[in-house]
């Protein structure tokens, strides 16, 4: 149980860090329209480090899902890149169905 605690801890710092650059990201940049207009490439910001998010859950499922031997690495991963957390749900009921089944 200690090693799932730890795989899950790497996706739920993935997840703060989108959290992050979300709402509290426009209240900041509301601070910086003076030095940077709207339409600047602080705009987009928020999106950038979504889909690099997406794509960091997605690269990290498919090798937890290689190490731990779990089947259905595509459902997960389609998943992850529309609703990240879907993504992290999927592998961590099937990494305890494993486990359940091992033990």
């Amino acid at each position: 149980m200690n090693e799932f605690i730890k795989t899950i801890n790497k996706y739920a710092i993935l997840l703060i860090v989108v959290s992050i650059f979300g709402i509290p990201w426009f209240h900041i940049r509301s601070l910086l329209y003076e030095l940077y207009p709207p339409g600047s490439f602080l705009d987009s910001i928020p999106t950038i480090v979504g889909y690099l998010i997406r794509i960091i859950v997605i690269i990290l499922l498919i090798i937890d899902f290689k190490k731990y031997d779990l089947k259905n690495v595509v459902i997960s991963c389609i998943s992850a890149l529309f609703f990240p957390l879907l993504g992290i749900v999927i592998f961590a009921i099937m990494y305890l169905g494993k486990e359940k089944t091992n033990a």
